[in-house]
């Protein structure tokens, strides 16, 4: 343990929230199962040799990012977001050993009588609807599988393509499971079906039925019920949505919907249940953010002189200058950023080897060097000239104040450069976005002007092929995402906005992104 030490509390900045929480989650079930073993519970045996195995493994990956520090982006970046979620998976499956053991006894008599009061007529009420149509049967367990095309879809997606947005979704998720462990240790219960099968004999159906036995029954927890992780998971999710991707609302509400109805028409929960999952993800989404910054605070004050541009959110605000504040509220919008790092703030004996470290993750140079207290919007590639990393070092540590903090990004090839300027999304109609470009190569410059068709559905679909015309230098999709980006911010601004952005071999990347005041509104 005293080689282990070390490596932890010299790099415990490192950790994110979401690796943070599913540690303790974990340490929580060893202590749980090491206690029943010792009090010689029947089956504890089992239960600490699988909790003692998901320990081991989740110790030797944190250690191993304690001594590597992965930074979020690249390959290892990947992996190492993913990886909260898989030790979630390895508390999950402690479920079906650990329960029975700590709480034998089960809530189904108590919540079945609860859902009655509710509920009136009790499961009974469903069977008018359902018996001698299998074929509803299916749908609804396609709706009750659908959760977790729509999970992992999301997860993927984030983890992928929206990557500095991806911890605030995983803490929150990770909140979502923590209580619903909990609920599953404190009031276990296996839910009506298996309770009262005799209430149940009725339901049936085709394929999609039986497989969906299949997956429950050998997958599930067994004791996965008091409060339901599906509807709890389904409404953070559309949660999610509505802060973040408003047109996806028209798929998630309907589905949202359609998974709540499966979980009490197929009798795999109670009402109740679904409330209090309901209520789980409401705490969940509104507990994620705040935990998020509060976790940012504390983790540069662990460590100030390196802080990745990814991990940046809305709780730095102006502690790091304005132009990292900018970024703080971009990046959870969805841009994307050449690989880069906060630094600076603290003197040159504390913070060069920080510093030479993260410039040696980032890659070999060149490098961008921009201070970070930049009040307004640069010129293009005025302010990129490529730099050394020694150059870097120099720079940073010879500033004029010794608090002043900078921006280092890897400088990257670049073709064209160009300003996308857009006014407030209103609802769900698309508004209207300009779009300058300079060609780096020739030095021409092209402008283009995107209004929407008004129409319902023309303003609900949001495209590349439908605003770009086929005599665009660019495919059109490059350029996609930064207009989505635009409206995002103009929206949560709340006025029009302008994002300023480089091509670099076909992917467009941020350099910043603010608010126009109206007097530069031509």
């Amino acid at each position: 343990m005293s080689y282990f030490t070390p490596h932890f509390r010299k790099n415990f900045w490192v950790f994110s929230p979401s690796e943070l929480l599913t540690s303790l989650l974990i340490l929580i079930f060893y202590f749980l199962s090491m206690g029943a073993f010792f009090a010689e519970a029947p089956g504890a045996s089992a239960a600490l040799l699988q909790s003692s195995f998901n320990t081991l493994l989740w110790l030797v990956w944190m250690y191993f990012v304690s001594v590597r520090r992965p930074p979020p982006f690249g390959t290892w970046g990947l992996v190492r977001g993913l990886a909260p979620y898989l030790g979630l998976a390895l508390c999950y499956s402690l479920m079906k050993p650990l329960v029975p053991v700590l709480h034998p006894q089960l809530y189904d008599k108590d919540l079945h009588r609860l859902n009655t009061q509710l509920m009136g007529k009790g499961t009974s009420f469903w069977q008018n609807g359902l018996v001698g149509h299998p074929q509803w049967t299916d749908f609804f367990c396609f709706c009750y599988l659908g959760l977790f095309v729509w999970l992992f879809g999301l997860l993927i997606y984030h983890s992928w393509l929206r990557r500095a947005l991806y911890q605030r979704f995983m803490l929150g998720l990770s909140l979502v499971y923590t209580g619903g462990f909990i609920g599953y240790v404190l009031f276990p219960a296996i839910g009506p079906r298996f309770a009262y099968p005799s209430e149940w004999t009725w339901l049936q159906g085709g394929a999609i039925f039986h497989f969906t036995q299949d997956v429950v029954m050998n997958m599930g927890a067994r004791f996965d019920v008091f409060p339901s992780l599906h509807g709890a998971i389904s409404t953070y999710l559309l949660l999610w949505q509505v802060r973040h991707d408003r047109q996806s609302l028209l798929w998630g509400l309907p589905l949202a919907i359609g998974i709540w109805c499966s979980t009490l028409l197929l009798g795999f929960h109670y009402l109740p249940d679904l409330i209090s999952g309901w209520v789980l993800a409401l705490v969940s989404a509104f507990l994620g953010p705040q935990l998020e910054i509060a976790a940012g605070a504390f983790r540069r004050s662990l460590h100030p002189p390196r802080i990745w541009l990814l991990n940046l959110t809305e709780g730095y605000e102006e502690v790091h200058g304005k132009l990292a504040s900018r970024f703080s509220v971009l990046l959870p919008l969805g841009a994307e950023t050449s690989p880069g790092l906060v630094c600076g703030g603290v003197p040159r004996n504390r913070g060069e080897e920080a510093l030479r470290q993260a410039l040696r993750d980032i890659g070999n140079g060149p490098f961008w060097l921009r201070p970070s207290d930049a009040p307004g919007s640069y010129s293009g590639l005025m302010a990129l000239k490529p730099l050394s990393l020694e150059q870097v070092v120099r720079m940073v540590f010879t500033a004029v104040s010794p608090k002043k903090f900078f921006i280092v990004q890897k400088a990257l090839k670049v073709t064209a450069l160009g300003i996308c300027r857009a006014y407030p999304q209103k609802g769900f109609y698309l508004s209207d976005v300009d779009i300058r470009m300079t060609s780096v190569a020739t030095g021409g410059e092209m402008y283009l002007k995107i209004s929407p068709e008004k129409g319902l559905l023309n303003g609900l679909l949001d495209a590349p092929w439908k605003y770009f015309p086929k005599e665009f230098p660019l495919r059109g999709f490059e350029l996609f995402e930064t207009v989505q980006l635009t409206r995002r911010l103009a929206t949560q601004l709340g006025q029009y906005a302008e994002v300023e952005w480089i091509l670099s071999e076909g992917k467009v990347y941020v350099l910043d992104g603010r608010p126009v005041r109206d007097k530069e509104v031509k």
